[in-house]
């Protein structure tokens, strides 16, 4: 088994090119003969911009500063919990206190009953994120802590309140122009106005969280302390966590972007939805002195996609 020398990415045994980068290859038959790294006790090279580093080097160094927060995905997952005890009462209300079921009985018993369902399905969710949080505090793949300087953070917010300003108001009129062409169609099939208004009522449904969204974000990083913490399994900005494994997350793209002020690490993730794979960024602020490091760390997770 033989490797690039480009990339490192591993060969088959009659590749005449990298998958990985299209580097042509070229494979002496002493070449072929040569085992794996891990039957030579030896790992496959680390990488910064793609070119291999000495086998003595680091990717990046290793973290020294101490992160330590509150597992908030535990909270969530305790709150629900309340939630799922209280519409199970509900449930049973009716028979408790007599009320008949056609006079709203049901209609309390089926309501409640339509929550509880909802209550197990978030609290599965926020459990998984709570034990992968619960390891990434521990130091499970840990890969660096950035503290930043007060100026830089607030910088940070502003431009990351920006971004999803537009993200989110570009959501909002895709949505909107989706909901107003249905709603016309609708409304020429059925030969009815009302149709079109049903359809019309979705866009102030989806107005609200579009615009809301992005302050709430600004005001949590405003209030958080002004820290990451990059994992291989996800990061921690401020008091924000994004997590791309589990139930179907993957990262997708890691994008350092240095026209911004600071340089800005983004994290490109996605997970399934109903309505196909939704996309979510991460974004980090780079501090001062740490180019050369965030350099590392993105090709380094990139080599892990």
């Amino acid at each position: 088994m033989s490797f690039c020398p480009k990339c490192g990415n591993r060969l088959k045994p009659d590749a005449r090119f990298c998958g990985n980068c299209g580097e042509n290859i070229i494979i002496t038959p002493e070449q072929q003969n040569i085992p794996p790294p891990e039957q030579q006790n030896i790992s496959p090279p680390p990488f910064r911009n793609n070119v291999p580093l000495p086998i003595a080097s680091q990717p990046f160094a290793a973290p020294t500063l101490e992160f330590n927060m509150k597992n908030s995905q535990r909270s969530i997952v305790n709150l629900w919990l309340i939630l799922m005890l209280l519409f199970i009462f509900c449930m049973f209300l009716p028979s408790i206190i007599g009320l008949d079921g056609f006079n709203g009985g049901f209609a309390l018993s089926f309501g409640a009953g339509f929550m509880v369902i909802i209550s197990i399905i978030v609290i599965f969710i926020y459990r998984s994120r709570a034990k992968q949080l619960d390891k990434i505090l521990k130091g499970e793949g840990r890969v660096a802590v950035w503290q930043y300087s007060r100026e830089e953070w607030f910088r940070f917010i502003v431009v990351d309140f920006e971004e999803e300003r537009k993200s989110k108001k570009m959501l909002f009129f895709v949505v909107a122009g989706i909901a107003i062409v249905v709603g016309i169609i609708m409304t020429i099939l059925l030969k009815d106005p009302l149709a079109f208004l049903i359809a019309a009522c979705i866009i102030p449904i989806v107005a609200i969280p579009a615009f809301l969204a992005p302050r709430a974000r600004f005001n949590k990083l405003k209030n958080s302390e002004p820290k990451a913490l990059i994992a291989e399994k996800g990061v921690i900005v401020g008091r924000m966590f994004h997590l791309w494994v589990n139930l179907g997350a993957t990262l997708d793209q890691v994008v350092l972007k240095t026209d911004e002020s600071p340089p800005i690490l983004e994290f490109h993730y996605s997970m399934p939805t109903r309505q196909g794979r939704q996309t979510e960024v991460a974004r980090l602020p780079v501090p001062a002195g740490k180019m050369t490091d965030a350099e590392q760390i993105g090709n380094y997770l990139s080599n892990r996609i």
